[in-house]
C-alpha cells in the first residue's frame, strides 16, 4: 500500500482515531485553531449535527423506547487548496485528503494533527484505529470490461442479465477476520459520477480534477480496516498500530482486483 502507484486509484483517505469523550470541546477550540493553522490549516469550520439514541423506560420496559437528541460537536480544519483536512470530534480525530501519496506521508500527517489535539485537551485513551480507502476502477471498454478488472465475486447478476435488461447498481460486502486487524470490504459497481458513501456526506474536501470528471460505469472499492480495545494514549503505540491496517486493506484489494487492474494502476 505504501508503494506509490503511477496511475493511482485511490479518490479518498481517511484515518480515524476514537478516544475518550471530550465533553467541553468548545472550550478548547481557539487553542486547536492557532496550532492547526501554523501546521498548514488555515481554513475552520464549526458545525453542529444532531444524535438519536432510543432509551428503555425503567418504569415499564414494554413501552415505547424515548429518543434522547444529542448535538455533536465538530471543530474542522481544511488546507488552502481544501484537498486535505482534520475533524476534531468529541470522542475522535478523522484526517481525511483527496491528495493521497503515500501512507508514511499519509500517517505522518495524521500524528502530527493527533499531537496537536493531545497538546490541548490532553487524551486518556484509545478505543479504535481505523484506516479506510476509496479506489476506483474505470473500465475502458465499459460494462463489458468489468470482468477483466473486478474478481467474480462481487461482479454481482450483472452477467447473467439479457441482453435489453441493465443493472443500474451492484452491491457487494465481505467481512475479514484478518490476523492482526477487522477489514470490511464493499463493492459498489454503478453507472454516472464518482460519489461517495452516505456514511462520509458532507466530505468537506475537493475532489481532483482526475476523479470528478469520471462518468459512466465504473465500480467504488471502499474498504476499511481498523483494530479495537482500550489502550493508553500513546503515539507512539498509535503509529504502530497504524501501520499494522494498510496490511488488511491490501489482503481484500488483492482478492477484488485482477492482475491486470494492479498493472494498470502500477503502469
Amino acid at each position: 500500500m505504501d508503494q506509490k502507484m503511477k496511475n493511482a486509484p485511490v479518490y479518498f483517505t481517511i484515518a480515524q482515531v476514537r478516544h475518550n469523550p471530550v465533553l467541553r470541546l468548545g472550550s478548547y477550540a481557539s487553542d486547536i485553531q492557532d496550532r492547526m493553522r501554523k501546521a498548514g490549516y488555515p481554513d475552520f469550520k464549526k458545525a453542529v449535527s444532531l444524535a438519536f439514541t432510543l432509551t428503555e423506560q425503567m418504569e415499564d420496559p414494554s413501552q415505547p423506547h424515548n429518543p434522547v437528541i444529542e448535538q455533536i460537536e465538530r471543530l474542522m480544519f481544511f488546507s488552502t487548496d481544501s484537498t486535505k483536512g482534520f475533524i476534531v470530534e468529541q470522542n475522535a480525530l478523522s484526517f481525511h485528503t483527496t491528495a493521497y501519496d503515500t501512507f508514511e506521508i499519509f500517517s505522518k500527517e495524521y500524528l502530527r494533527g493527533l499531537a496537536i489535539v493531545h497538546e490541548c485537551v490532553t487524551l486518556a485513551h484509545t478505543e479504535r484505529i481505523g484506516l479506510r480507502y476509496l479506489h476506483v476502477v474505470v473500465p475502458p471498454e465499459g460494462e463489458n470490461g468489468l470482468p477483466y478488472l473486478l474478481a467474480a465475486g462481487v461482479l454481482g447478476l450483472s452477467r447473467q442479465m439479457p441482453s435489453n435488461a441493465q443493472v443500474s447498481h451492484s452491491f457487494s460486502e465481505t467481512h475479514i477476520l484478518a490476523a492482526e486487524c477487522n477489514v470490511l470490504a464493499r463493492t459498489i459497481i454503478q453507472a454516472g459520477p464518482l460519489g461517495f458513501p452516505l456514511d462520509l456526506q458532507p466530505i468537506g474536501v475537493k475532489i481532483s480534477d482526475r476523479f470528478a470528471n469520471i462518468r459512466g460505469i465504473h465500480a467504488v472499492i471502499d474498504t476499511d480496516a481498523s483494530m479495537e480495545g482500550r489502550c493508553s494514549f500513546s503515539l507512539e503505540h498509535i503509529e504502530s498500530q497504524l501501520k499494522i491496517l494498510p496490511g488488511g486493506i491490501d489482503i481484500a484489494l488483492s482478492a477484488i482486483v485482477t492482475e491486470r487492474a494492479l498493472s494498470a494502476w502500477h503502469g
